[in-house]
């Protein structure tokens, strides 16, 4: 295909001929088939266009992709058809020849016409065409192309001829399913698109024999599950989002990175698909961005994967700017391409770290919600106490956890979940405030003293009562009483699975006060806990 025809269609996403989405003003039954004899003419849109000896160029497209006998029906509609020589009408057969009709009729034939009766008058409005795509309708221009003849009246709608085709301008997941340099994350979308009948705007007509109802003007709602969990509606024309898209060779080199971060335990049904289909779908993460949700976008970008509860994710600071060795998000594009919802911009080199985008850090704050395994194998000895309300001291969440000895002569065992870990390497940490803030006794700051394991989910999908593995060696680690709040770290740690989403929880993390009774008065049995952080490990 030459770089003119390429220009004049891409390849759009498949929709059924009549089953269109569409943004109407009224959707009842004389709406659609208005017979007012002064309002419409004694012959069809199609019979009326045949007597235009100017439009058969736009009449073989229409035949080919069979909306000559569309334009026949009772269905009311209004069409805007271009004049002879002013598109590429070969191109188009020659795609209708080649098994691509349903990107003609999106592309171009549904272009050029909508629901109802629009006729020309001074008032500005904006009309939704059958592909979704909405042009200005004002005086004798549509969508700024000049109308040379108006108001063609028909039995079955309105004839307007144009000096030439309206323009087409992709919406963002239409560029992404015809741009040759982003055919790897089309491949992938595309076999979560959606269609469902929307009721509300389809016209029926009676019921068949078991009562369900004839629809003789169906109107369908597309959607994608993958972007909808984005919430990333880049097929919807009613916001403005920015795509930054890799090439293929840079998704390639993404998803090569993601993909052994995503093995599932032999235990989970279809692990190997799960590790496929989750490496593409975590390498889309922060390529998207709701501008109706970016009011500041010099000072901040904030993806559609933005979650108030992790405000530290998902958000690129001065991303027009280089502020120290940090390059901004939006500097290393190559291309920039406009569509009708928004804006693409090509990279061939990624803007955003896998760090940044899939691969963070862990924390199970200690005090909250389910994050102790009350599991006697790993809690035990012990009883617990949440405290709360200490601001000011750098926790987290203003709260800690008391783990108290069922007795003075016992070393209390606690097991924290830790969710949502990936099959990679992670620096594992415990932040431990001191004893002072139980009492603020400068006398009372022995420390603690204790030993680290890990559970992991073994290849039945069980946790282990034996631990996985011993961590430091089976050391013993102690914190730094005269820090208020320290961080002690345990280990560096390679998961065999991963866990994300799953409904069992895979990984326990267990500590054990581990003191001998001659190190009573030297070590404290009594240990604060405010959070586990489990970070991405970094050679360097």
């Amino acid at each position: 295909m030459n770089k003119n025809i390429k220009n004049i269609l891409r390849t759009g996403f498949a929709v059924s001929l009549l089953a269109l989405g569409f943004n109407s003003c009224s959707d009842t039954w004389d709406d659609h088939y208005d017979t007012n004899s002064d309002v419409l003419g004694k012959t069809s849109l199609w019979a009326t266009m045949l007597e235009n000896g100017n439009l058969s160029d736009f009449r073989q497209v229409l035949a080919a992709t069979g909306y000559d006998k569309v334009l026949q029906t009772e269905q009311i509609y209004t069409v805007w058809a271009p004049v002879n020589g002013t598109f590429n009408k070969d191109s188009l057969l020659s795609l209708v020849n080649a098994g691509k009709s349903t990107d003609v009729t999106k592309r171009f034939v549904n272009n050029h016409i909508s629901r109802f009766n629009y006729s020309v008058n001074p008032s500005e409005r904006m009309i939704t065409m059958l592909n979704g795509k909405r042009y200005e309708f004002s005086g004798a221009t549509m969508g700024g192309v000049e109308i040379s003849s108006e108001n063609n009246r028909c039995n079955n709608g309105v004839l307007h001829v144009v000096s030439s085709q309206l323009p087409f301008l992709s919406s963002i997941y239409e560029e992404i399913e015809v741009n040759p340099d982003f055919s790897m994350i089309a491949d992938f979308l595309k076999a979560y698109d959606n269609d469902s009948l929307d009721e509300d705007r389809s016209v029926s007509r009676g019921v068949d024999a078991d009562g369900n109802k004839i629809y003789v003007d169906s109107v369908t709602i597309f959607s994608n599950t993958i972007l909808s969990a984005l919430e990333a509606l880049v097929y919807e024309e009613d916001s403005t989002y920015r795509a930054l898209l890799p090439t293929n060779e840079a998704f390639q080199q993404r998803y090569d990175e993601l993909y052994p971060l995503f093995k599932f335990n032999a235990s989970v049904d279809n692990a190997d698909s799960l590790q496929d289909m989750n490496a593409k779908r975590y390498v889309l993460n922060d390529l998207f961005y709701n501008m109706n949700m970016n009011k500041h976008e010099n000072d901040s970008l904030f993806a559609t994967t933005y979650r108030n509860q992790r405000p530290e994710f998902h958000v690129y600071y001065h991303p027009y700017e280089t502020v120290g060795d940090t390059v901004g998000i939006m500097q290393t594009y190559d291309q920039k391409i406009t569509c009708s919802n928004g804006e693409v911009y090509r990279f061939s080199q990624w803007p955003v770290t896998a760090e940044d985008a899939v691969f963070q850090y862990i924390k199970v704050d200690a005090e909250r919600g389910n994050a102790v395994n009350n599991n006697s194998d790993y809690t035990n000895k012990c009883n617990l106490s949440y405290k709360n309300g200490y601001m000011g001291f750098g926790l987290s969440q203003n709260g800690f956890l008391d783990v108290v000895p069922t007795s003075s002569s016992v070393n209390p065992e606690i097991g924290f979940n830790i969710p949502n870990t990936l099959s990679g390497t992670y620096d594992i940490y415990v932040v431990m405030p001191s004893r002072y803030l139980l009492n603020y006794d400068p006398e009372d700051l022995k420390p603690y003293q204790f030993r680290a394991q890990i559970y992991e989910m073994d290849d039945k999908g069980q946790l282990p009562s034996s631990a996985t593995a011993r961590l430091a060696n089976n050391s013993t680690l102690n914190n730094n009483p005269e820090n208020l709040v320290d961080t002690v770290f345990i280990d560096t740690y390679t998961f065999k699975n991963c866990y994300l989403n799953q409904e069992s929880n895979g990984v326990v993390l267990k500590l054990v006060s581990y003191i001998t009774s001659s190190k009573t008065k030297e070590f404290s049995r009594e240990m604060l806990i405010d959070c586990v952080i489990l970070k991405p490990h970094k050679d360097e």
